[in-house]
């Protein structure tokens, strides 16, 4: 039973083969350009041997014999030969793309028929591309030194001038170069009709996407119209002598943009209209020698752009590489802070977990830095069974790890791989290392502002935690962290509830000379619980972590808001605000201040800008850019 369903199977296949065999090779004929040479009539792409390329491609072996029975008929039906010059003229049309492809699959192995446009593109060339035409030319000029053929026929086994074996040569290769492809797809697509829905959606569909839309229509809307004025039977001199280098421009520019395949069937489709249609692009091609040239410059662009399309592809892959490896620490292979940043919104919502590895700084200096590297890999691999599928670990500078953490109980867990860790030792050279760990977490909203701030804080409680290994939780609520967190980390989230409902409080202490004239230098207090917080509690830790650019712009915010509700007459400076260190290293903080006084319309001759001595010789980069863009603005500052 098994073998009758095999020898059906086999029927089918030898059926389908050599029907589309057939067909495809009276269709390729049909269509295939040709051109007069002393008389005789000679094909510019013969393209049958395209046919007998498709059929082994995609029957592989079993498509040996269908392709040899179908060359048979087709010969014997179109040249009227006799039994022994039809075998004889089959057996130089095919033995040597039958060596060909069992060289190929000699080397390639047995996927050698796979990814023809992506994988061994160079070795398909060099055996289909060069050594099949040639040898197809040299089996046809040893079987006419002993055999004898028709008239019609005998000038392609070596009876006619050198020039039209150059162009008989060269229309060999243009089949293989330029037309190999497009009959493989027709003939795939009429084998297997989804195959067209692939070919759509893996090939063109992404040409046509929102960002390359308006690329592909302009693209093929110039190259339709070209062909419609190369094609058309009104000869011209500018059309002929100009728009030609137009046509290898407007391919050239298709590359990086459109997919191989796309390119590839565009280019043998306007290439066959313009062989076949040639009233403009072969004008003035009035000798033979000129043909060969025209036919060579063909298969010289195919090759470049097939060449072009590769080393496109080479880079774009090289880039992906180096951005991947940016995104990855060299020495553990983690994720690092870079690869965070890439797409903070991805991880909106979620835990973000600092583990820190109290003692790493202090081993790494005595056993080296590959201990360093030892310790986080055992580390990641001891957290790796812990972490759900979507949940990530990413390496940050110094001794700390950051977890990306989902779902409900995330301190609980996060405390379960603490203790976890604690409990274990880590082997270097046959020595045990305890190393202590200290971990803290908090939600993460997504935006790209608060995520250093944030991880500051974070990085802060995880050291504070290793002396007790207890996880902090960093949140705003007081209740869920009073009684696992420090007198620091309550008056830390005291200090961001203030800030995030804008609980301040703004005083003005009188700055006067002699005269009386002056201004009102702003304080400012902190709302808590009923009671005020004053400067030497919370600024401290607002620099410490990071809130410094924070806090003055809601300092001057708050004032600018008092001063567009109480305008008044008075010149010159009214009130004088204090900006911290930190607030002035912080990219296009000065911009940011502008625009406040701009939406409030507020002079900047109102209010004086306190900075430091410090600040006002700083040599760093974004504080003397911001500085100077104040001055520009028209700020006075004073130190």
């Amino acid at each position: 039973m098994f073998v009758e369903h095999n020898l059906i199977k086999n029927i089918k296949i030898f059926t389908l083969a050599f029907t589309l065999t057939v067909v495809l090779i009276q269709l390729s004929r049909f269509i295939s350009p040709l051109a007069i040479i002393h008389s005789s009539y000679i094909f510019l792409a013969w393209m049958p041997l395209c046919v007998m390329l498709s059929i082994l491609f995609i029957f592989g072996w079993r498509g040996v014999v269908p392709v040899l029975c179908g060359m048979f008929c087709t010969n014997l039906w179109n040249f009227h030969l006799s039994f022994l010059q039809t075998a004889v003229m089959l057996g130089s049309q095919t033995f040597v793309v039958l060596c060909a492809c069992a060289i190929l699959r000699w080397q390639l192995g047995t996927r050698w028929r796979y990814g023809l446009t992506s994988r061994y593109v160079w070795q398909r060339l060099f055996w289909l591309g060069l050594v099949t035409p040639i040898g197809i030319k040299c089996s046809m000029y040893l079987v006419g030194s002993f055999f004898d053929f028709p008239l019609k026929i005998s000038t392609f086994f070596g009876d006619a001038d050198a020039i039209f074996t150059v162009v008989d040569l060269l229309s060999l290769f243009t089949a293989v170069l330029i037309y190999n492809m497009l009959f493989y797809y027709l003939t795939r697509m009429i084998v297997s009709p989804h195959f067209a829905q692939i070919l759509w959606r893996r090939d063109i569909a992404p040409s046509l996407s929102k960002e390359k839309r308006a690329f592909t229509l302009s693209w093929l809307a110039a190259l339709s119209v070209l062909l419609l004025l190369m094609c058309t039977p009104y000869e011209n001199d500018f059309i002929a002598g100009y728009l030609v280098p137009v046509f290898f421009i407007i391919f050239t520019l298709g590359v990086g943009k459109l997919r191989y395949p796309f390119l590839n069937l565009t280019w043998a489709v306007s290439t066959l209209c313009l062989l076949n249609y040639n009233q403009n692009f072969l004008q003035g091609v009035l000798t033979e020698y000129s043909l060969a040239f025209i036919l060579a410059v063909l298969i010289s662009f195919s090759v470049c752009l097939l060449y072009m399309v590769r080393i496109y592809h080479r880079s774009e892959w090289l880039n992906r590489r180096w951005h991947l490896q940016a995104l990855t620490d060299p020495l553990t292979l983690l994720p690092n802070f870079r690869a965070l940043e890439q797409a903070p919104e991805q991880e909106a919502g979620k835990s973000f977990c600092c583990l820190r590895i109290d003692n790493l700084e202090f081993m790494s200096r005595h056993y080296g830095l590959m201990m360093r590297v030892h310790c986080i890999r055992s580390i990641y691999r001891t957290l790796l069974p812990l972490m759900q599928e979507n949940e990530k670990l990413y390496q940050l500078p110094g001794s700390e790890l950051l977890l990306v953490l989902s779902g409900p109980e995330t301190e609980g867990r996060l405390q379960h791989m603490v203790n976890i860790l604690n409990s274990r030792q880590i082997h270097w050279n046959n020595t045990g290392l305890d190393m202590g760990y200290g971990a803290a977490w908090g939600r993460f909203d997504g935006n790209q502002e608060t995520l250093q701030p944030l991880l500051g804080q974070l990085s802060w409680l995880a050291e504070q935690s290793c002396a007790h290994h207890h996880v902090l939780a960093l949140d705003s609520r007081e209740e869920m962290v009073s009684g696992q967190t420090t007198k620091q980390v309550l008056l830390l989230n005291t200090i961001r509830t203030a800030l995030d409902q804008g609980d301040l409080l703004l005083y003005a202490q009188p700055i006067r000379n002699k005269e009386g004239e002056g201004y009102d230098e702003i304080l400012a207090r902190l709302k808590y619980d009923g009671g005020i917080m004053t400067p030497d509690k919370f600024l401290p830790l607002i620099a410490q972590f990071n809130l410094s650019a924070r806090f003055d712009l809601q300092v001057l915010e708050s004032l600018l808001k008092w001063l567009a509700t109480h305008p008044c007459d008075k010149k010159g400076p009214r009130f004088s605000v204090n900006l911290m260190p930190l607030t002035l290293l912080q990219k296009n903080i000065a911009g940011r201040i502008i625009r406040l006084f701009k939406r409030y319309h507020i002079s900047p001759q109102a209010v004086i800008l306190e900075i430091t001595e410090e600040q006002a010789f700083s040599n760093a980069e974004s504080s003397m850019y911001n500085i100077e863009q104040l001055h520009k603005f028209g700020f006075r500052d004073c130190d």
